[in-house]
């Protein structure tokens, strides 16, 4: 069984978010390594000098946005996954996401379960790429 940590981004410019997150994510420990920034600045700064399996990310913010975030890591650390938070869920903003190369989306404000089976489906927990709703499998 493969016991390496999953190295795991979370960035978004609200601090008690990312705090809730990494708190809610404390009890993975053993499976998860958090890294909570609060800007898209310190994010490219953190990717540059660590390799990490996923990133979650805020698409508003100041500075350097979630989608600039998303290309970067895209072009530069292709095995990075994302999966970006917006509180803005609208038609357009669903067609903007389906145009960009993330794993998944996910509308605030969410329930942090809903984050949390997110995460583990965009970084497989053993799985082979598990879906949160199997019920059509037998």
């Amino acid at each position: 069984m493969n016991k390496t940590k999953k190295a795991i981004l979370i960035v978004d410019d609200e601090e008690d978010l990312t705090w809730s997150i990494s708190k809610g994510l404390s009890r993975d420990k053993e499976k998860l390594e958090v890294v909570c920034v609060n800007s898209g600045n310190t994010a490219l700064d953190m990717l540059s000098e660590k390799k990490f399996d996923l990133m979650v990310t805020d698409i508003r913010m100041p500075g350097v946005s979630g989608l600039r975030l998303l290309k970067e890591v895209k072009e530069k650390y292709p095995d990075t996954k994302v999966i970006l938070m917006t509180a803005f869920g609208s038609m357009e903003m669903k067609e903007l996401l389906r145009q960009t190369e993330m794993e998944a989306y996910i509308e605030k404000p969410f329930e942090f379960n809903e984050l949390r089976n997110l995460i583990y489906q965009c970084i497989g927990n053993g799985g082979n790429g598990t879906k949160k709703n199997n019920s059509d499998h037998h």
